[in-house]
């Protein structure tokens, strides 16, 4: 994701409202909505297509909203928020 390194990221909480709500928004909107571009949103789609069900919260360790301000790791934060690992 090189091409978005100097981009503005996303809170977790936008990532979390992303997920919640996806199908409900295009790309677009979710950009505008959060004042990102596109590309960002999109990087950020890609991530929580990464993302897995878990079925047991104990599941989810403890270190996964250890965040260093990279998309992956907002992302990663959110899912786990949310049952996803």
């Amino acid at each position: 994701m090189t091409g978005i390194d100097k981009e503005k990221l996303p809170t977790v909480e936008q990532v979390e409202h992303i997920i919640r709500d996806w199908g409900k928004y295009s790309v677009d909107d979710f950009a505008e909505m959060f004042s990102l571009t596109r590309e960002v949103i999109e990087a950020t789609v890609a991530y929580i297509r990464e993302l897995k069900r878990v079925n047991d919260a104990q599941a989810i360790p403890v270190m996964a909203c250890y965040r260093d301000d990279k998309l992956e790791s907002i992302v990663r934060c959110a899912g786990s928020k949310l049952g996803y690992l």
